[in-house]
């Protein structure tokens, strides 16, 4: 029984540290829209298909089962699908280029788009080639197309939204920033009520214009442009952020085509240099006396500073160029300087910093002043314990012996 006890204990234990995954669904791809070029063919004419394959996911949770007592841990991980090949198959229509290996991996929610050779058979009719999708490790997807070969029936004709982005080159955490989406309808009828939501993917990120966005209509070749303004907090981690615009919109018969486009937000840290502190050895600075000037340089931004270096232009002697390598944020380090004092005064001069981070060089300049004073000082401090002798003897003169000669009169 111990045995036995012992034994299920170390189950426990091994079950409790080591986290069970849950799959993820598998990845997979969609026709999301297809054109034959031209719509209607003539018998034995050459025409084409062009079809844009999608990735059907823009993330997935994995769910780890962890049989801790705070429950599972959910992760979010993007999913990439791996396209093997690609071809189109018909026994009517002629496919003289439509055989595509190792077409490669589409990221979340983005496309390709695929263009067949195919010419027409003798025959007038409608006929549906299929195209063929394998994929690696996920569902492969069978999907026929039709081909109007001479004949007088009208396909549905659907509309097809585009999103043309312009995103920021970069983002500085706490920083706003601006995109604009450009949705076009390249399909080949109206589309109609066009809603459009924002949902961003971390917290860090939030929209400061409307979260969703609603149009009647769009006809084929128009397009409507959005400008979204977004904040970020000042802890926004660094790396490529995600926003997400899920779009739906009505074919002429009424169904719904959904999709969702990707913005990818890059966040760089931007460093920040300034003085936190200056101090000189000797505090007090007299003329040909050797002194040591400390500045200390903080970074105030939120990304690091890297190769800092800091020079000074003091009309003195000494090292006036210092290295001080990388400051973190919210961190500091000291530039130090070894120098001779020189001429007497109150000494202006400029401390010159250069530091790198990820949007390049910077430099920065800033006026600083130095009190130097005159000779070593001994002259003065023999002046004043003169005059406080001085002065001591005629007080006692006063007090002491003038008192004395009252008194005898």
């Amino acid at each position: 029984m111990r045995t036995i006890a012992c034994f299920l204990a170390c189950l426990s234990l091994v079950l409790i540290l080591v986290p069970v995954p849950v799959l993820a669904e598998n990845p997979s791809v969609m026709i999301a829209d297809f054109t034959v070029t031209p719509p209607v063919l003539l018998p034995g004419d050459i025409g084409t298909i062009t079809a844009t394959i999608k990735n059907t996911a823009t993330n997935a949770n994995i769910r780890e089962n962890t049989l801790t007592i705070g429950g599972d841990i959910v992760k979010s991980t993007d999913i990439n699908v791996n396209i093997e090949s690609v071809h189109l198959d018909s026994k009517d229509v002629e496919v003289i280029s439509g055989n595509f290996k190792r077409v490669g991996e589409i990221g979340p929610g983005q496309s390709i788009p695929i263009t067949f050779l195919i010419r027409a058979p003798a025959r007038d009719g409608i006929y549906f080639p299929e195209i063929w999708i394998d994929v690696t490790g996920g569902e492969s997807v069978r999907q026929p197309i039709p081909v109007n070969v001479n004949t007088q029936v009208a396909l549905l004709k659907k509309p097809a939204i585009i999103a043309y982005k312009t995103l920021p080159d970069s983002v500085n955490p706490g920083d706003d920033f601006s995109v604009r989406v450009i949705l076009e309808n390249n399909g080949l009828s109206r589309a109609d009520e066009i809603v459009v939501s924002v949902n961003a993917s971390s917290r860090t990120i939030a929209p400061k214009t409307p979260g969703n966005y609603y149009f009647e209509r769009l006809f084929k070749g128009e397009n409507i442009t959005l400008d979204m303004n977004f904040a970020t907090d000042k802890n926004a981690p660094l790396g490529l952020s995600t926003v997400l615009l899920a779009i739906s919109y009505a074919n002429a018969d009424g169904t719904f085509n959904r999709q969702t486009e990707t913005l990818g937000i890059p966040i760089k840290g931007k460093a920040t240099i300034g003085i936190a502190s200056l101090s000189t050895d000797p505090v007090r600075i007299q003329q040909g006396d050797p002194l040591t000037l400390i500045i200390r340089l903080e970074n105030t931004g939120s990304d690091n500073a890297n190769s800092v270096k800091a020079s000074i232009d003091l009309p003195m002697n000494g090292g006036k160029d210092a290295y001080v390598g990388k400051i973190e944020p919210n961190s500091d380090a000291p530039a130090v300087f070894s120098l001779q004092a020189g001429e007497p005064g109150n000494i202006a001069y400029n401390l010159t910093v250069e530091y790198q981070d990820d949007y390049g060089m910077h430099t920065n300049t800033e006026t600083l002043t130095m009190t130097v004073l005159g000779g070593d000082g001994t002259g003065l401090i023999l002046a004043v314990v003169i005059l406080l002798a001085a002065a001591g003897g005629a007080g006692y003169w006063y007090f002491v012996l003038r008192k004395k000669g009252t008194g005898n009169a």
